[in-house]
Formats: C-alpha cells, structure tokens, sequence
C-alpha cells in the first residue's frame, strides 16, 4: 500500500534529512520518531491536530526516507 504524502511535507522532509544526513538512518529514524511523538501529543493536548498534520507527515515522509537510504 503506498502512503501519499502532502507535496509540502515532502520538501519538508528532504530539508531533515539534509540536515540528518551526517548521522546513521537509525539515528535519523530514531530522532524523529521521539519529535513526532511529542508534536502529536501537543497536537492533541491543544486539539490543533490539523495544524501539525503537515509537521507530522514531514517527519513521516523523513523517516520513510531514512529508513531506505543505503
């Protein structure tokens, strides 16, 4: 199944990983998934899930990346 992402978090992502890309995929992989817990959380706590929606698929789209880089 083929996750679509938001065109927007798409260059998100590749500036995060450009910024990550002196660290291992795990590194990377592992860091992102700590932010994205935590923004989602704040997301929900505030109920402004929409509003990190964009954030969330950015660290999604880099994470995907990250774990298919060699």
């Amino acid at each position: 199944m083929a996750t679509h992402f938001d065109p927007f978090a798409t260059e998100s992502a590749a500036v995060l990983l450009k910024v990550g890309g002196r660290y291992s995929a795990d590194e990377v992989d592992a860091a992102l998934a700590a932010a994205r817990r935590a923004i989602q959380w704040c997301c929900e706590e505030i109920n402004a899930e929409r509003a990190g929606r964009t954030l969330i698929e950015a660290i999604d789209a880099a994470r995907s990346i990250a774990r298919n880089r060699s």
